[in-house]
């Protein structure tokens, strides 16, 4: 398995520290906190990747040409997810630029040499969502599932033009293996495992999976599993001793998710 974790980077470049105008916790908050802790499986997978230069300073789940000022949250920041300013200065094209070119295009490079590597059979995109967001049924927020899984289909099982990233059978077992192992994590009137719902995948999977046969798969995971009310920037003993418990289910389930089919899937209705 190769395992990928773009967004879970805290370090602000030398040269812009002194420009950004959010704390080290908010800069954190704004991208998938700790999920460079949560899914270090960096001895275990047989590649790894991860990115430590903040989600706020550029987005690797972005296409290259979504840029500011036309989208304040494309590929390089001007805006936080709550609508804050991100720099005391504007970034110039050029600065903008030497972003791509430093931090971007390196990353995506080696995930398209590791997904070549013959022992790479599956790929795993791992991000983290907020507890709530957006219904699509109205002004109104709702609760998010504790997990989503993404191949770039539709939540009602149909594929759309431009195909999928990712098999129904692959994404049916990895549903079982989710629900099976963290089915002391449910909670009642929240959805334990959904599909496509309420993201399809991102970029990084759309631009990578549909390149390959290889199964391409975003993972979203609930904060609400792992992050304190009231977090800081790093973890505590306790948060430590959280994120550990997950990481350890995780194993399991990436470690079966990774072999040749063994385990029986009860839910056979097909999901794409």
């Amino acid at each position: 398995m190769l395992l990928s974790v773009p967004h879970g980077g805290e370090v602000i470049p030398d040269p812009l520290k002194e420009r950004l105008l959010l704390s080290p916790l908010e800069t954190a908050l704004d991208g998938d906190t700790w999920t460079r802790t949560l899914f270090d499986f960096s001895e275990e997978a047989a590649a790894f990747l991860s990115m430590e230069t903040a989600r706020i300073v550029i987005d690797l789940n972005r296409d290259p040409t979504d840029l500011p000022p036309e989208n304040p949250d494309g590929v390089v920041k001007t805006k936080t997810v709550d609508g804050k300013s991100v720099w005391k200065k504007e970034l110039t094209p050029e600065e903008t630029t030497g972003l791509i070119e430093a931090f971007y295009e390196p990353y995506h490079t080696a995930l398209m040499e590791m997904t070549q590597r013959p022992e790479v059979t599956i790929i795993v995109d791992c991000h983290s969502m907020l507890e709530t967001g957006p219904s699509k049924k109205g002004p109104e927020w709702e609760k998010r599932p504790l997990f989503c899984i993404s191949n770039g289909g539709h939540s009602d099982g149909t594929v759309p033009e431009e195909g999928i990233t990712a098999p129904p059978d692959v994404m049916a077992r990895f549903s079982a293996l989710l629900e099976e192992v963290f089915s002391d994590y449910a909670v009642p009137d929240v959805p334990l495992v959904t599909v496509n719902d309420p993201f399809r995948g991102g970029y990084i999977t759309r631009s990578h999976g549909r390149r390959t046969e290889k199964p391409w798969i975003q993972l979203e995971i609930n904060r609400r599993l792992y992050l304190p009310e009231v977090p800081d920037v790093e973890p505590d003993a306790e948060d430590l001793a959280r994120l550990e418990a997950l990481r350890l289910k995780f194993l399991d389930v990436f470690d079966a998710l990774s072999r040749p089919a063994d385990l029986p899937v009860e839910d056979e209705k097909t999901i794409s």
